[in-house]
C-alpha cells in the first residue's frame, strides 16, 4: 500500500494535446492520474516523469532475496526500496532492516497496530478530538502575543507597510503572505502555492523552538538542529530564505517576500506534492484504517507508505476506491492548517 514510483517498468506517458484555440483562450490544466508499475504506483502530474533510480551499488552476495536498493533521486527525493542495514535508504524499511521497539524484545515497530481493514476506525475520531484540544491551547497562547507594525519588501524592491486596498497596516501575528498578495492582486494571491520569506528580524515574542522550527529531517539526510544548510527560521535563520505557509502570520520585518507558483518554482511543486500526499494518506486511513508511515513528495508526484500488518497488502482492486476517495476529499476543499504540537502533547 505504498503508492510511489520504484520500478523501471514502462508506464503510460502523458501526451499534451495539440490546441487550435486562439491565443487568448484559457488553458485547461490536465488532471492527475494514477500510474501503476510492477510494485508501486504514483500520482503524477501529466508530462512530468520520475527520475530513474540509481543502480544498486553492490550485487547481492547470497541466493536469498535481496532487499531493494535505494532510489533516492539526485535532488534528494525519496521513493526507492528500503534495503541496506540501516533501513533508511529511500526512506523505506523492510522486515529485515526495519526499526525495532526500544526494548529487549526486538519487536518491529508497528506490531499488532493493524490486524484487519476497518473503514473510518475509531482512533481517527480520537485523534481529531486531541488535535482540537491542542488547537484551543494554541489559540489561547496567540491571544497574549502583541502585534507590532512590520514592513514587507517585494522582489522588485517595493516596501509595503499597509494593505493597498483597505489602508490597514501590516502587523506581526496578523498579516500573512496571502494578505500581502491579496492587497496587490487577488489573482496573485490565489495563484500562489507557498511563500518564500527572508526575515530582517523577528519580533520579541516569537520563539522558533516553540514553533517547531530549526531542525532538519534526519531521514532525508538533512541533519539535526545544528545543520548549517537548514533553511528553517531557527537559530541563525535571519537573512536566510524560508518557505512559509501562505496563511501563516508573519513574525517580523521581511526583506524579501516571494510568492511561488506551481509552474514556476520547484519549491512550490514540492509543497504541492507534500500536501497531495496528505490527501492520499487521509484516503488510505479512511478506507482501510492503514497506519501511515512516510509519504514525501517526489520530483513529479508523491507516495505514501502505510503499514497493513504482515497478512495484508495493497491489491489491484484497491486502486479505484483510493482514486475515488481522493477525488471525494479534494471536492471538500479542506483547509491545510499549521498546528504546533509539543513533544509532551504528541
Amino acid at each position: 500500500s505504498h503508492p510511489g514510483h520504484n520500478e523501471r517498468t514502462p508506464r503510460a506517458q502523458y501526451e499534451p494535446p495539440t490546441s487550435t484555440m486562439g491565443k487568448d483562450s484559457k488553458k485547461v490544466p490536465p488532471a492527475l492520474s494514477l500510474n501503476k508499475t510492477a510494485k508501486f504506483a504514483v500520482l503524477d502530474y501529466p508530462g512530468v516523469a520520475q527520475p530513474p533510480p540509481p543502480e544498486a551499488e553492490d550485487a547481492p552476495s547470497s541466493s536469498k532475496a535481496a532487499a531493494p536498493s535505494s532510489s533516492k533521486s539526485k535532488d534528494g527525493s525519496g521513493g526507492g526500496g528500503g534495503g541496506g542495514g540501516s533501513g533508511v535508504q529511500g526512506r523505506r524499511a523492510n522486515v529485515e532492516s526495519g526499526p525495532r521497539m526500544d526494548d529487549a524484545s526486538g519487536r518491529l515497530i508497528g506490531g499488532e497496530s493493524f490486524t484487519a481493514r476497518i473503514k473510518n476506525p475509531e482512533w481517527l475520531k480520537i485523534r481529531e478530538e486531541t488535535y482540537a484540544s491542542i488547537r484551543i491551547r494554541r489559540d489561547a497562547e496567540s491571544e497574549i502575543r502583541t502585534p507590532v507594525p512590520i514592513s514587507v519588501t517585494m522582489p522588485d524592491g517595493a516596501v509595503l507597510t499597509e494593505n493597498r486596498k483597505t489602508g490597514a497596516g501590516f502587523e506581526s501575528w496578523k498579516t500573512s503572505p496571502y494578505d500581502v498578495a491579496a492587497s496587490i492582486s487577488q489573482g496573485l494571491a490565489d495563484s500562489a502555492v507557498v511563500a518564500r520569506v527572508t526575515y530582517a528580524d523577528y519580533v520579541s515574542d516569537y520563539d522558533p523552538i516553540r514553533e517547531g522550527e530549526g531542525g532538519g529531517d534526519v531521514m532525508l539526510g538533512e541533519g539535526g538542529d545544528d545543520d548549517e544548510d537548514d533553511h528553517g527560521p531557527g537559530e541563525g535563520g535571519i537573512g536566510k530564505p524560508v518557505l512559509w505557509d501562505l496563511t501563516r502570520p508573519l513574525v517580523g520585518n521581511v526583506t524579501k517576500l516571494e510568492l511561488l507558483k506551481f509552474d514556476g518554482d520547484s519549491d512550490a511543486k514540492t509543497v504541492f506534492w507534500h500536501s497531495s500526499a496528505h490527501v492520499l494518506g487521509e484516503a488510505l486511513e479512511h478506507l482501510y484504517g492503514c497506519r501511515l508511515t512516510i509519504g514525501p513528495p517526489l520530483a513529479g508526484g508523491f507516495y505514501y507508505d502505510s503499514y497493513m500488518g504482515s497478512g495484508d497488502a495493497f491489491r489491484e482492486d484497491d486502486y479505484k476506491p483510493v482514486e475515488a476517495e481522493v477525488a471525494k476529499i479534494t471536492k471538500k476543499k479542506q483547509k491545510f492548517e499549521r498546528l504546533g504540537v509539543t513533544k509532551d502533547e504528541g
